[in-house]
């Protein structure tokens, strides 16, 4: 399987959960949808800071040195002080594209209701998180020269 803390691994990761998240919810199965969709997020802002500290493997990044590891390693909250780039383009975004979508993502993502649900969940939460995710994910993608 390989070092799935590699740069390329989560990368080629991201693009993945993205590709099942989107399957998923043209399926109608929302949560499923949520669920990976939030994992492409996670994996492409991995990628993100191992591409801006110049790191092959995110064990070698700041943060994980600094201890962002365990539970901690799944919270966008937390990748997130870990990427100036990507707080300072959410903060100074003008138009709200971005800190709608990082707010539809973050904001769904922690609700643990959603996450462990076994119902089958809503169409438009749906359509709007994947939206999100899917502007997010480009940007992210972007930003590596992806």
């Amino acid at each position: 399987m390989g070092d799935t803390y590699n740069r390329r691994s989560q990368l080629g990761a991201s693009r993945r959960r993205l590709e099942d998240a989107l399957a998923l919810h043209k399926s109608q199965r929302w949560i499923g949808s949520t669920y990976l969709g939030e994992y492409a997020i996670e994996c492409s802002l991995k990628s993100l800071i191992c591409y801006e500290e110049r790191k092959n493997s995110f064990k070698e990044t700041r943060g994980f040195q600094a201890g962002l590891q365990g539970a901690s390693l799944h919270s966008l909250q937390k990748l997130l002080k870990w990427s100036p780039t990507l707080q300072r383009t959410i903060e100074l975004d003008r138009t709200g594209k971005y800190k709608n979508a990082w707010k539809t993502i973050t904001s769904t993502w922690r609700n643990d209701e959603l996450r462990y649900s076994d119902k089958q969940g809503n169409k438009l939460e749906s359509q709007k998180f994947i939206a999100a995710v899917k502007k997010i994910h480009l940007l992210l993608l972007n930003r590596q020269g992806e």
